[in-house]
C-alpha cells in the first residue's frame, strides 16, 4: 500500500511522519527508525502473543475475511505448513475449523466502538503504517528470500509451543479446563518429541474438545468476567486496541516464559531474551503485512476499515469462547 491510499486525516498523518524522520539529527534519526523496529518485532506477529505496528492479532482475523494473505515468495504451492502465518499451523481440529473459527465474525453486526481519540489514533495508525510497510516489509522480504520455509514453519511451531502458558493460563481463568488440560498435553508432546516444538508432532491429532486455533488470551478472559471493552485505541508500534485488551496484552506479558525468563524477573540477561523474542516475532509478521494489506489497500478510509476490522473480530472471538461450538 502506498500513501496515495489515505484520505483526509489519515494521509496527513503518514505523510507527516514519512517527512520528519529524514529532517532529524542523523543519531536521533537512526535511534528513533531502531527502537520503532525493535519495537515491531517484538510485537509484530502477531500472537497468542499478541500480537507490531499492526496489532499481532489483526493479521490472523483480517486474513480470515479478506481471504488467504500470501506473500509473494510463497505463490507457489506449499509444501510445508506455514502458509498463511500461524492459523495455518494451528492443529486442525475436526470440531473447530477456519471456516467455524470466522463464522461469527463474517455474521457481526457493525455496531460501531466509542473512539473519542480518533485524532490521536490516527497519528498513529499513519506512523505505523509506515514503520510496517517501509520498513518492516522490505527486511522481512529480504528475510523469506534467505531462509527457508520450511525453518520459518519451525520457529513459528516453536514459538507458538512456546506461549503454551499464556493460553493454558487464560483457558483456566475463563473456567475451560478441559481446553486447558489439552493445551498442556500437547505442549508436553511437542516440547519432547518434536525437538522442542520446533515440530509440531500433535497438529493432525483429532481431540474431543473444541479448540480455538487462536487460543485463549487475557482480554477474553476480562470479557469473560464482564468487563467492557471501553473506547478504541491506537498504539505507536503496538497497533490497534482497546482500554480492555490493552490491559489484557500487559497480562498476557506477565504470563509469558520470556517475561520470567529475563532479568531482573528471571536469570538470564536480559538483551539476549529480547533478542530471542523479537527474532520469533519477526519470523511471523508476514501474515500481519499481507493482511493488513488486504484490508486497507483498497479502503476508501484505511483507518475505519482497519479499526471496523480489529473490532469486529474481536467481538466474535468473545462471543464464540463464551458458546464453544459443537
Amino acid at each position: 500500500m502506498h500513501m496515495s491510499h489515505y484520505s483526509g486525516k489519515g494521509r496527513g498523518a503518514a505523510a507527516t511522519v514519512w517527512r520528519i524522520v529524514p529532517d532529524l539529527p542523523g543519531g536521533l534519526a537512526l535511534g528513533l527508525v531502531g527502537a520503532c523496529v525493535l519495537g515491531l518485532l517484538l510485537l509484530g506477529g502477531c500472537a497468542s502473543g499478541r500480537d507490531g505496528a499492526v496489532h499481532p492479532e489483526i493479521g490472523a482475523h483480517v486474513g480470515a475475511e479478506a481471504g488467504p494473505a500470501v506473500s509473494p515468495e510463497d505463490s507457489a504451492p506449499a509444501q510445508g505448513p506455514e502458509q498463511g502465518g500461524r492459523a495455518a499451523l494451528a492443529p486442525a481440529d475436526a470440531a473447530f475449523d477456519d471456516d467455524l473459527a470466522f463464522e461469527d465474525y463474517d455474521d457481526e453486526e457493525s455496531e460501531s466502538i466509542s473512539d473519542p481519540l480518533e485524532g490521536w489514533n490516527r497519528f498513529w495508525f499513519g506512523f505505523n503504517d509506515v514503520l510496517l510497510l517501509r520498513i518492516a516489509k522490505p527486511v522481512y522480504t529480504g528475510y523469506t528470500r534467505v531462509v527457508p520455509r520450511e525453518f520459518r514453519a519451525g520457529l513459528s511451531n516453536f514459538f507458538y509451543n512456546l506461549q503454551m502458558p499464556v493460553r493454558f493460563v487464560n483457558n483456566v481463568l475463563q473456567g475451560k479446563i478441559p481446553q486447558a488440560v489439552v493445551e498442556l498435553g500437547r505442549f508436553i508432546v511437542n516440547t519432547t518429541a518434536g525437538m522442542g516444538g520446533f515440530i509440531d508432532i500433535t497438529k493432525r491429532n483429532k481431540v474431543l474438545v473444541p479448540m480455538d486455533p487462536q487460543g485463549a488470551d487475557f482480554g477474553q478472559t476480562l470479557a469473560h468476567w464482564g468487563v467492557g471493552e471501553g473506547i478504541y485505541l491506537v498504539w505507536p508500534v503496538f497497533g490497534p486496541s482497546t482500554v480492555r485488551d490493552t490491559v489484557g496484552s500487559i497480562g498476557d506479558l506477565a504470563a509469558s516464559p520470556l517475561w520470567w525468563a529475563a532479568e531482573p524477573v528471571g536469570p538470564v540477561d536480559f538483551w539476549p531474551v529480547l533478542a530471542t523474542g523479537a527474532g520469533l516475532r519477526f519470523n511471523d509478521i508476514g501474515s500481519t503485512i499481507d493482511a493488513y494489506e488486504a484490508v486497507t489497500k483498497g479502503a476508501v478510509e484505511p483507518y475505519v476499515a482497519a479499526r471496523d476490522a480489529y473490532v469486529k473480530y474481536r467481538r466474535a472471538l468473545i462471543r464464540r469462547g463464551a458458546v464453544q461450538p459443537r
